[in-house]
Formats: C-alpha cells, structure tokens, sequence
C-alpha cells in the first residue's frame, strides 16, 4: 500500500513536467538552414549556439570559458558566413567558420 500511495505521488509532481513537454524546444544543428538561422532565429537563440559552437570546437586541453568578445566575433563571422551561404546547415556553416 505504502509503495502505491508514493508512486502515485510520484507520478503527480511528474504530470506538470509531462504537460510542459510540448512547449519544449529544440534545436537540431543539422536541420536549420543558415537561412532559418539569419531570418527566423532570435538573437538570444544565436548567442546560445554560438556559446555551444564555442564549446564543441574547443581545443581539448582549453580552459572551460567564455570569452564574450570572443562570442560576439564568432557570432559575427557565423552570420556573414550564413548570409552568403543560405543553403548550409549550421553544423556546416560551423564547420567553415570555426574548423575542428
């Protein structure tokens, strides 16, 4: 009986994470195109990739940071690749820009 009752009360603090699930986002780097990305993405949306681009392309053995300026740079360099490369994928764009 004890463990019915603490599932059950489980299962109801779960069903507000369970109803938020749809509103949920997520972004595939595969599947935008640098169009989307320049056109339809906000620019908070762009400092978060960029931030994790930043992250990926990290050499190994580099200190876990963030240099803003750094950010704002690449993210440039991003964009004006985006806006002459339309066609590409993030991944792609990320690929020309920041090279692993």
């Amino acid at each position: 009986m004890k463990f019915t009752v603490a599932s059950l009360a489980v299962g109801i603090l779960l069903l507000p994470t369970q109803a938020q699930e749809p509103d949920r986002k997520v972004i595939h780097l595969t599947e935008i195109t640098c169009k989307v990305f320049v056109e339809a993405m906000k620019p908070e949306e762009h400092r978060i990739i960029v931030a994790w681009l930043q992250g990926y392309y990290l050499p190994e053995h580099d200190p876990p940071v963030i240099d803003v300026d750094k950010l704002s740079s690449d993210s440039a360099k991003l964009r004006e690749h985006c806006l002459n490369s339309p066609e590409d994928d993030l991944m792609t764009a990320a690929e020309a820009v920041f090279g692993k």
